[in-house]
């Protein structure tokens, strides 16, 4: 069983700077009791949706330099805002997907094989499973859903915010390799487009990435390249360069009825 000594020491031993680190979680954290106090349900009226997300998630690091939609795989996951005005919404979002890639030969990386074995191109492949929860600021570029102009039905929008993400860090040599839970500071941004479909349902598409601030989500053990330092410099504290990208639709409900005593919109 996971108590909460066993989860805040897997905090602990999977981050490299662990100062900046538990500034990073305790931001997360109080995000979070931000989110839930600043939602009184007395007031929040219809401003409150919940619904799920289906898509993509792909990776972006040292086997996919910039290929966007690499190796798409399915993406589920569930999404809840708090609509604080017409032109701005407090999201959260717990999203679960998985992400793999390949070595190809044109990025040129150090093949760690030896002299005699270095036939044909070096081989590296990598699969994991990935999930993120995050709290998010939304900035909508129209007026969204304002209760007395039936024409705000439709807006782009702007996403960014805090988060973790989970997946199993890879460690030890071919023959012994083990795998552990690992959670993470990620930082999510991304756009979107939604639309009120009627009173209680919308829906909308978004695009969204993850910049974490590690550099094995790719990393399968030991074998012809290492992608934490693919040209073999020796400095893999500096290389953190892998992402995470989803993408998909989602629709979510309005839970409450809107109850307004004047017409002077929120």
């Amino acid at each position: 069983m996971l108590t909460v000594n066993k989860f805040l020491v897997i905090l602990r031993k999977n981050q490299i700077n662990k100062c900046f680190n538990c500034k990073a979680y305790g931001s997360l954290l109080l995000l979070a009791i931000l989110f839930l106090f600043a939602i009184d349900t007395t007031k929040a009226q219809d401003r409150i949706e919940l619904g799920g997300f289906i898509g993509t998630s792909y990776y972006f690091g040292d086997l996919n330099p910039s290929r966007q939609f690499y190796r798409p795989h399915l993406a589920i996951g569930g999404i809840g805002r708090y609509a604080y005005s017409d032109r701005l919404a407090l999201k959260a979002t717990a999203l679960y997907g998985k992400i793999s890639g390949a070595y190809s030969p044109d990025l040129n990386y150090k093949d760690l094989r030896q002299p005699a074995q270095q036939i044909g191109d070096p081989e590296y492949a990598f699969q994991n499973v990935v999930g993120d929860v995050s709290v998010q600021a939304e900035f909508n570029f129209l007026s969204y859903d304002h209760k007395f102009i039936s024409s705000t039905n439709f807006t782009p929008y702007l996403s960014v915010g805090l988060g973790t993400t989970f997946y199993n860090r890879k460690s030890g040599d071919a023959g012994n390799l083990t795998s552990k839970p690992t959670f993470i500071l990620s930082l999510p941004f991304g756009v979107g487009v939604k639309y009120k479909v009627n009173k209680w349902v919308r829906v909308g598409a978004e695009w969204s990435f993850r910049k974490t601030f590690v550099d094995d989500l790719d990393y399968e053990g030991p074998g012809d390249i290492d992608p934490s330092d693919p040209y073999g410099f020796g400095n893999t504290v500096t290389h953190n360069n892998d992402w995470i990208s989803y993408a998909g639709v989602y629709v979510t409900i309005s839970m409450l009825k809107r109850k307004s005593s004047c017409n002077g919109g929120y």
